[in-house]
């Protein structure tokens, strides 16, 4: 796969690499204003990083329910200086404000390996408000290091210090270029192949008929499991996923495990190893404030995990469990992979 620079030359992509979209048409009002906004962001000095000064944000916007004369009172009376890497204004709407940012959807082919890339535009517009917006540069929201990232944290002061005064949803999350006074889309880039990329599981045996997933616990595990499919972030999927185990196999998660696969020592000693990942990525996150990683593989083992505890909560048979499976098709990319001797 390749992609046109700036000077018009290919370059190869490689894993790691973001696809950056925007919008054609000229910056809007609303965009313009915002550039004005971000120019005061501090700079880092003696940064090695390009990324750290490249004039690409991470904003968040919500809306303020005080009149402009109160917004005013509280910067000066409660809200104190920040001491995070983020910036937050209060931008006052009168006359409507009109601006789209783009939405980027990776839809596939009948053929499954090729994908599309689809581009709309998402509209938005205000008018007689008060927008609050947290601002991040984009190496500080996207940052690889073990710390949490973003504007999260300003937006947890100031939710702690206003209350419902602050509107929770947020109205939009989106990268913005103050060079070029764009909104843009972030959200695709090259992912490496993962062994478990085609490796569907078969529920249950023929003759076991449906699942009756009416009763709470059933229906709880597959709720977190669908949020945590869908969630975009790592730290949300950890906890969901942990959630529905724990939900299916009680606290000890391991003494679940060790008695599920008893009469398969390879798959037991594979699956407490994985089912002890999983327990450190959430301990990380939730008692040490570490940013996390779930690699494709180790998402696939939890749902596995999940489907073996549903099956064995309901009673339904089935020829391998569902983490066997998984290993299958991880040996089988393996094979493929592993270079042959040549002659």
């Amino acid at each position: 796969m390749s992609a046109v620079n700036d000077d018009s030359q290919m370059q190869q992509l490689k894993t790691g690499d973001r696809f950056w979209v925007w919008l054609a048409e000229e910056p809007s009002a609303f965009e313009i204003n915002l550039a004005d906004e971000l120019a005061v962001f501090p700079k880092l000095e003696n940064s090695d990083d390009p990324e750290d000064n490249n004039g690409v944000f991470h904003v968040r916007a919500y809306s303020w329910r005080g009149s402009p004369d109160f917004t005013q009172d509280f910067l000066k009376t409660y809200l104190p200086q920040l001491p995070f890497e983020g910036m937050i204004k209060f931008v006052k709407i009168d006359d409507k404000a009109e601006f789209s940012i783009p939405v980027a959807t990776l839809s596939f082919s009948h053929g499954a390996e090729a994908g599309a890339i689809l581009v709309s535009p998402l509209k938005y517009s205000f008018w007689d408000q008060t927008l609050m917006i947290l601002a991040s540069r984009q190496s500080d929201h996207d940052r690889k290091d073990s710390a949490l990232t973003g504007s999260l944290d300003s937006l947890g002061l100031v939710s702690l210090l206003s209350g419902p005064i602050l509107h929770g949803a947020v109205l939009f999350s989106s990268y913005f270029c103050a060079t070029r006074k764009k909104f843009l889309n972030g959200s695709l880039g090259v992912v490496p192949q993962s062994s478990v990329d085609c490796a569907p599981i078969k529920f249950a045996d023929d003759n076991q008929g449906g699942l009756d997933a009416r009763d709470d616990q059933t229906r709880a595990a597959l709720w977190f499991a669908g949020s945590a499919f869908s969630s975009n972030d790592n730290a949300s999927k950890i906890v969901s996923y942990v959630t529905a185990l724990e939900i299916l196999m009680g606290k000890n998660q391991q003494n679940y495990m060790s008695r599920l696969y008893r009469k398969d020592r390879e798959l037991q000693k594979l699956a407490l190893e994985k089912i002890k990942a999983l327990s450190k990525l959430r301990g990380d996150l939730v008692h040490k404030g570490r940013r996390v990683i779930l690699s494709a593989e180790l998402e696939r083992y939890a749902q596995a995990f999940i489907l073996d505890a549903i099956r064995h909560n309901n009673s339904m048979a089935s020829e391998t469990f569902a983490a066997q499976r998984v290993i299958s098709a991880t040996r089988a990319a393996v094979a493929i992979r592993a270079p042959t001797d040549s002659k």
